[in-house]
């Protein structure tokens, strides 16, 4: 979901397809990219969230996840990151 809001104009209504999956209880994985809604694109700035049958299920995938994390890097940049928190946690600049 790299361009949310960008298909209507209105980032919850485009938000419709994760909804439904999440209301049927769909195991998902979403990944987010705010390279694009928050001008972020040097920083690579996103979010991966995952939908879980079960508790048991969502720490084995953290678990996975912190291995593979680990791996990737050890000292990720903050810029990007706070820029995108400063928006995504203003209701005047996002509205969810």
């Amino acid at each position: 979901m790299a361009y949310q809001g960008y298909a209507s104009g209105d980032p919850d209504k485009d938000a419709f397809s994760i909804r439904l999956f999440a209301q049927h209880e769909i195991p998902l994985f979403l990944a987010q990219s705010f390279a694009k809604n928050c001008g972020m694109y040097g920083e690579r700035v996103g979010a991966l969230s995952i939908l879980c049958e079960s508790a048991k299920n969502a720490k084995n995938i953290q678990s996975q996840l912190a291995f593979i994390a680990r791996r990737l890097y050890s000292n990720p940049p903050l810029f990007g990151q706070r820029v995108v928190s400063t928006i995504l946690s203003n209701p005047k600049i996002y509205k969810i």
